[in-house]
């Protein structure tokens, strides 16, 4: 199934909380990947270098164009929950309203 990595955001080490099209929110841990990175992944084991994780809409990416497979971020994530949806209110049901204060003439 491809997934879309709609937001990220950076949590400590090199641990990401990632939101996927799907609404699931999901905790990525990096560091096993990155342990024994060469060429290009070498610049993210510095982990100021790391902090800089964008989204692109479509995955995580370092300025540098290095890019994770979003299915493999979905598949490797722990699943913390999903986004809120809003509720839509049917038509024909009435919400409470606040009362109105009745002003002095």
């Amino acid at each position: 199934m491809l997934h879309r990595v709609k937001k990220v955001e950076y949590l400590s080490e090199y641990k990401l909380k990632l939101q996927f099209d799907n609404g699931r929110i999901k905790i990525v841990d990096l560091e096993g990947m990155l342990k024994n990175g060469k060429n290009m992944f070498l610049q993210l084991v510095e982990i100021n270098y790391f902090k800089k994780v964008e989204c692109d809409g479509y995955s995580i990416c370092w300025p540098n164009g290095i890019d994770f497979c979003p299915d493999l971020l979905y598949a490797a994530g722990k699943d913390i929950g999903r986004k809120p949806k809003r509720r839509k209110i049917p038509s024909g049901i009435r919400t409470r309203r606040k009362p109105r204060l009745k002003t002095a003439p």
